[in-house]
């Protein structure tokens, strides 16, 4: 009996292990003049009016299967439709520069490769598709996720962002100094001083992980390391950056800043500590 019993118990667990994964949709975008992305997504229970839309962005990994199940497990009852596109390599080389430039700096001049507004796009085909009364998504970018995730903000026209979280980016587009990517000077998007009002206004959160000092898959181009020699360094000085843009201009500052102790470069411990603000 006692072999029956732990049997039953040991094919419950490997059930319950993969039923998240069964949970997860997929579809494939290409109602636009780009290549087609696939978007992975799971549905709550019900839709109704509180539903809301989350995009969960991958690193350079480009395994957002991987992310997606993950944010299943800490989504399980809310009421959110959970979105992670995957940005092939193949298609989308510089996804984490929206397709603006490459990491040597040099501008793509095929604007209409960019990935500004595409978040926006892919909200709208959700919303229409399951009727949702939701105006605003939420966001969260992990690593080079993180590093696509706030140069969308910042490049975009008018996203309908709720609320972000950047999680460990490698480096950053600072909001002075540096030529574009590592800074704004010759950007190709153009960037009104309404929209740099409004990005520093979002409901973003940087997070960092406090062990995430190793140089792994690091960026260390001079651009780059002029930014700080690790990830953790880079967040803190773009972080003070912001602050004192916004000092300098007078701006509302509304981003907030949370280290998450003895977490390095782990996109599901970090995920963990963004469902706390994202859900």
């Amino acid at each position: 009996m006692n072999k029956s019993l732990n049997l039953f118990y040991i094919l419950m667990l490997v059930f319950s292990s993969n039923l998240y994964a069964h949970e997860v949709k997929q579809t494939t975008f290409a109602f636009w003049d780009k290549p087609d992305v696939n978007l992975f997504y799971k549905l709550p229970k019900n839709i109704n009016s509180n539903t809301k839309v989350l995009f969960i962005i991958h690193g350079q990994s480009r395994n957002a299967d991987s992310y997606i199940d993950h944010w299943v497990s800490l989504a399980e009852e809310e009421n959110v439709i959970l979105v992670a596109p995957h940005f092939k390599r193949s298609d989308y080389r510089y996804f984490f520069l929206l397709e603006t430039a490459n990491s040597n700096g040099v501008i793509n001049k095929n604007e209409s490769g960019y990935l500004t507004n595409s978040i926006d796009t892919f909200f709208s085909f959700f919303k229409n598709k399951y009727k949702l009364d939701a105006n605003k998504y939420s966001m969260f970018g992990h690593s080079a996720g993180g590093q696509f995730s706030h140069r969308y903000l910042m490049l975009s026209n008018n996203p309908k962002i709720d609320k972000a979280v950047f999680a460990n980016p490698g480096w950053y587009t600072f909001l002075a100094g540096a030529r574009y990517p590592y800074g704004i000077k010759d950007i190709p998007v153009t960037i009104s001083d309404e929209g740099i009002k409004n990005f520093l206004s979002m409901r973003n959160t940087l997070m960092l992980g406090s062990k995430d000092t190793g140089s792994t898959s690091l960026n260390t181009s001079p651009g780059a390391m002029k930014q700080g020699v690790n990830r953790l360094t880079r967040g803190n000085n773009y972080f003070d950056s912001l602050i004192e843009t916004t000092k300098e201009n007078d701006i509302p500052f509304r981003w907030n800043y949370q280290l998450v102790e003895g977490v390095d470069h782990d996109f599901r411990k970090m995920s963990d500590a963004a469902a706390k603000i994202l859900l």
